[in-house]
């Protein structure tokens, strides 16, 4: 459902304030980062590494300052001008003392010394003009170390524009001043100025511990009663044995053995309720969801998972190392005495306790389940470990997919370990079923339901359109009749063209008003990428604009043509926690990546609204009401990804809200980071944002109406500006993405205060 380097884009920035030594511009043209003292010293390290006493090439030069690979172009130009500028011939390289030099040039606190670096940059052959030849050389550099390959393609018509406009005089060229005019102009010094972290207090440890609890209080009420049940089940059978004949021959073997085995029942049951996502979606729309936190039932499957492989251990253990040893080696006479009814009065070997029933369907079920869980591991899950081509399909989605359907035959070995188990002689302590049966009678319904109902849940796509080389494919989807859903759920998807078997969950895209469904699946594992090719190849160009997130210069195929396509069912709609924004008087939606698909539809569902005039859209959005709202009064839109082709995925949308929600008090707000991108003042971007103050109709990152911004987001500077312009309200923070979520969730609790709160909710990625 809703999947970066050097950092995850939406990971919170770290701390900037605190330094002495404080930049009058932050980020203006700046060319190093940190204090001068710490950074030079690790400068200083990596020249000795790379070239001891002797001297630095121009290669080797952006590496030694930190400058990443996608800079290296830039690197080159910027050591020709430092070369310049201190009489150093390049070819010959420079000495330590000289890159000091160098270093202590680009680290002046001075912005009229930057503005003289930046415009040599430019001025390639020291006339103290910049011609358009010049324009483009940097754009070519700019374009390189920002990962802009659509700017690469246009550098000619984008460099004229930018002397055009910097050249009022009509002369071909841009002057230094003139260029340094519009710098000042397009970057205030009060706007740039550093930015004081706000502080937060974090010495009172009651109040944070009380947050803390607050927050979690379902998840930590739900796991105590767990924990409570499953000590409750180990003591209360390890005590009924401790009272047998049986424990003065095996002593704390056999309760162990005994008391695990019963945890090992429980959490058997548990674990299949839940998977059992029709019957917890209705659950969720109940009370109960002010009881149990229905969201998190896959990650509390996984640590269910992980108490029944301990369990299945100390099992095995107890039996194999220590229970089976003493059966074998015992007296016959002592073992006639305590387990003749057991053992039908006969020595049992050693051998012979292995090939029983008991042991056979024991081994089994270690051996399937030790394949099962460790498919299950995230990394193999989601072929994240390299293995050589011949063993690859052993990895990956499809294997963990069939290798947990295996798990079926486990639950039929569970129930016959537990008939067949050799020291219970009546029926009454053969419960294996009574834990399992109500599980696996649901598990089964669930599944008969939608195999009987298999025709009902296909569906035709109406159109397909697949971005950047096979990267995603968004797929729009005829709704079936009767099917409804709310902004924030989910769905599992078939293709039987690829398998008859395996469904995949992925977020709706569509707002529950629209005449359609929508997806938007992104490349990422074995399955998704043979369904990328099948959809590739029934798609052709196509050109046309079409309104509502269908968008133009992508391979799609036209709307009659749908036979052409593969075949895709659907199954759901399923709850999820972004479906709560409905609960709060102002949103932050939070997406990486493809973990915007949930926010979204969302987006879409308030952009209907805005569209149909809702009255509660002319309210004052600052204000908030103490009564919950059918729709939020705000919603704060940030996505952060990668590579700039993304933006291309939900173009419509931001389309649609620059269109549609223009009004005095809009209602969307939408902030688009490309986290690839140098930050914004760095030379490296300098032309883009003259580019995007020049261009307004389109921006001309993201290729929408929404202009896109440079970097991840300064998510305290987001939270201080929420908290002061929406005092008294309760703010639903919904976030998806592959960035771990406990930062964000800290934020929340940190920023609560009073009668103004962040309330936390995330997908399971």
């Amino acid at each position: 459902m809703a999947k970066e380097n050097p950092a995850e884009p939406g990971e919170p920035s770290p701390p900037v304030a605190g330094n002495k030594k404080e930049h009058k511009h932050l980020h203006l043209l700046s060319f190093l980062n940190g204090s001068a003292e710490n950074s030079w010293k690790k400068v200083e390290d990596k020249f000795r590494q790379q070239v001891g006493d002797g001297k630095l090439s121009r290669d080797k030069f952006g590496a030694c300052i930190g400058l990443n690979e996608d800079s290296t172009y830039f690197a080159h130009e910027l050591f020709d001008v430092l070369s310049r500028r201190n009489n150093v011939e390049p070819e010959k390289g420079i000495t330590l003392q000289q890159l000091k030099v160098f270093w202590e040039e680009l680290d002046k606190d001075d912005l009229d010394t930057r503005l003289e670096i930046f415009f040599d940059l430019c001025d390639k052959n020291d006339d103290n003009k910049i011609s358009k030849k010049e324009v483009e050389t940097v754009l070519k550099w700019t374009a390189s170390a920002n990962k802009l390959t659509s700017i690469e393609k246009q550098i000619e018509s984008y460099a004229s524009m930018i002397v055009k406009e910097l050249d009022p005089d009509g002369n071909g060229f841009i002057e230094i001043e003139h260029l340094k005019l519009v710098i000042r102009e397009l970057w205030n010094p009060e706007e740039t100025k550093m930015l004081q972290n706000q502080d937060v207090s974090t010495s009172n440890f009651v109040r944070e511990t009380k947050e803390i609890i607050n927050d979690n209080r379902k998840r930590i009420w739900v796991l105590i009663l767990w924990l409570a049940i499953n000590l409750g089940l180990f003591l209360w059978k390890f005590m009924e044995y401790k009272e047998k004949e049986t424990f003065k021959l095996m002593g704390y073997c056999i309760g162990s053995a005994k008391g695990s085995a019963e945890i090992l029942k429980f959490n058997m049951g548990l674990i299949l309720f839940l998977v059992c996502r029709g019957t917890l979606t209705t659950l969720r729309s109940t009370f109960l969801s002010s009881i149990f936190p229905f969201d998190d039932h896959i990650s509390f499957h996984v640590v269910v998972g992980v108490a029944i492989s301990l369990a299945t251990f100390v099992h095995m253990i107890m039996h194999l190392g220590c229970g089976f040893p003493i059966l074998s080696t015992c007296l016959s006479d002592k073992l006639k005495e305590i387990l003749g009814p057991s053992f039908e009065s006969k020595q049992a070997g050693y051998c012979d306790l292995l090939l029983s029933v008991p042991g056979v369907t024991g081994i089994l079920m270690v051996v399937i389940m030790a394949y099962s869980f460790t498919l299950a591991i995230p990394s193999l899950r989601k072929s994240e470990k390299k293995l050589q081509e011949s063993f690859h399909h052993l990895i990956g989605f499809n294997a963990f997919w069939y290798a947990h359907h295996l798990l079926f035959l486990v639950y039929v070995l569970l129930i016959l370990h537990g008939y067949f188990q050799s020291l219970a002689w009546d029926w009454l302590n053969r419960t294996t079923w009574v834990y399992v049966a109500f599980p696996l009678v649901l598990y089964a319904m669930e599944r008969l339901n939608i195999s009987f109902n298999e025709q009902k849940h296909e569906v035709k796509v109406k159109k397909a359109v697949v971005y950047n080389r096979n990267a995603l494919v968004a797929l729009y989807l005829t709704k079936p009749e009767g099917f409804k859903y709310e902004s924030g759920m989910y769905l599992f998807v078939k293709c039987k063209d690829i398998s008859k078997f395996q469904w995949h969950p992925f977020s709706i895209t569509s707002a529950p008003g629209d005449d359609y469904l929508s997806l938007h699946i992104l490349n990422q594992g074995d399955w998704t990428s043979e369904l990328m090719n099948r959809f590739g190849k029934a798609c052709s160009a196509e050109d046309e604009m079409k309104r509502g997130g269908i968008v133009r210069q992508e391979r799609t195929n036209d709307l009659r043509s749908s036979d052409k396509y593969p075949h895709i069912l659907i199954k759901g709609p399923y709850g999820a926690p972004a479906q709560n924004y409905k609960n709060y008087d102002i949103l932050l939606l939070i997406g990486l990546g493809i973990g915007a698909t949930p926010m979204i539809s969302i987006l879409k569902d308030l952009l209907n609204h805005v569209k149909t005039n809702a009255p509660q859209n002319t309210e004052k959005n600052s204000s908030c009401s103490n009564k919950t709202p059918k729709v939020p009064k705000r919603a704060y839109f940030y996505w952060v990804t990668k590579t700039q082709e993304s933006f291309e995925w939900f173009k419509g949308i931001m389309n649609d809200v620059a269109e549609y929600d223009n009004g005095k008090e809009k209602v969307i707000e939408m902030n688009n980071h490309l986290s690839c991108m140098q930050k914004e003042g760095d030379p490296r971007s300098v032309f883009i944002t003259i580019l995007q103050n020049i261009q307004t109709e389109k921006d001309i990152i993201s290729g929408s109406r929404i202009r896109a911004r440079y970097g991840r987001p300064d998510w305290k500077k987001v939270f201080t500006d929420l908290k002061t312009k929406h005092k008294d309200c309760n703010i639903g923070v919904f976030y998806c993405g592959k960035s771990p979520h406990r930062p964000f969730a800290d934020l929340c609790r940190n920023y609560s205060d009073g009668s103004t709160k962040f309330h936390f909710h995330h997908e399971n990625f």
